[in-house]
């Protein structure tokens, strides 16, 4: 072969692993990243613009199937995939949520099986960001707030997924409540959930520590556990203390405000029957004055 013939195709190959062409000449590909996408509290109209950029792009989304249907008009054409029927279930039963339900010695077993299960799950995803794929994690309300989604990501580096914030489920409730967290000079804001609020080893700690100050409390999956709720509060605050329920925050259709005080809201709440999709708020942030300034 003449120099000349060899100088072109010398040229040609470098074209075409320029191009792709020869992808086994060609650089190592880009590595892709998975985004844990917050969808809002409930109605579509609450997903962000960087949200609807970022689902565009993506060559797999993760979600339950309740939220790829209300989303549907901007997963066409995406794989979509429900990450949750296997790995969130036990038994019939959502086997995080449910774990007190088993016996002492069943719990270990369950949980290790969930671990390993997960653990592959991750396995098959990390193997999708090495061949340069984007993948999305749909979650509602606001990611970073008792999500299920980081157990999910256990096994990710931090350069590996990146977080794209939303609307939760506190902002709509506020919204909806008409009055700001930090009113009627409200010193802290405090997110909790029943479990995590009452003490194992001293049932009332926090309910009787946070009642010496101003504060606001906001209780997210707590409505079956709302009687317990109010009777430990009452012990330690005045019965006038304000207290809403915002129902399905964010649902437009569905959204409901039921205001009190520790004294009757559970009169008032008397004939709900939801027990699950509902925030509570306690202050008096909910009665006025929005603010109290300092002299």
């Amino acid at each position: 072969m003449s120099k000349q013939k060899i100088k072109w195709v010398a040229m040609i190959a470098i074209f075409l692993v320029a191009c792709g062409v020869m992808p086994g000449l060609a650089a190592s590909v880009s590595p892709g990243k998975l985004y844990l996408v917050s969808t809002g509290p409930g109605d579509p109209k609450y997903l962000t613009l960087q949200a609807i950029e970022v689902i565009q792009k993506a060559d797999l989304v993760l979600s339950h199937p309740e939220s790829a249907k209300k989303l549907a008009k901007y997963l066409q054409g995406k794989k979509v995939e429900d990450p949750w029927k296997d790995l969130w279930m036990h038994q019939g039963k959502i086997w995080m949520k449910d774990l007190h339900t088993y016996k002492p010695e069943e719990r270990p077993a369950v949980i290790a099986e969930k671990s390993r299960q997960r653990d592959e799950y991750v396995k098959n995803l990390k193997v999708m960001l090495a061949q340069g794929k984007n993948i999305v994690l749909l979650d509602g309300g606001d990611p970073t707030v008792y999500s299920r989604g980081f157990w999910l990501l256990e096994g990710l580096s931090d350069d590996q997924f990146e977080i794209v914030p939303g609307v939760g489920a506190m902002t709509a409730s506020f919204a909806a409540l008409k009055r700001a967290s930090t009113g009627a000079g409200a010193r802290f804001v405090a997110q909790t959930t029943p479990y995590a609020f009452f003490g194992k080893q001293d049932r009332d700690d926090l309910a009787r520590d946070l009642s010496r100050y101003p504060g606001t409390l906001v209780f997210y999956m707590g409505i079956s556990e709302l009687g317990n709720l109010v009777e430990t509060l009452k012990k330690y605050n005045p019965p006038d203390l304000p207290i809403g329920v915002v129902y399905y925050a964010g649902y437009p259709e569905k959204e409901k405000v039921v205001k009190g005080t520790l004294s009757d809201i559970m009169a008032k709440l008397a004939d709900e029957k939801e027990r699950w999709l509902g925030m509570i708020v306690v202050g008096r942030c909910l009665s006025g004055p929005h603010f109290v300034l300092s002299e």
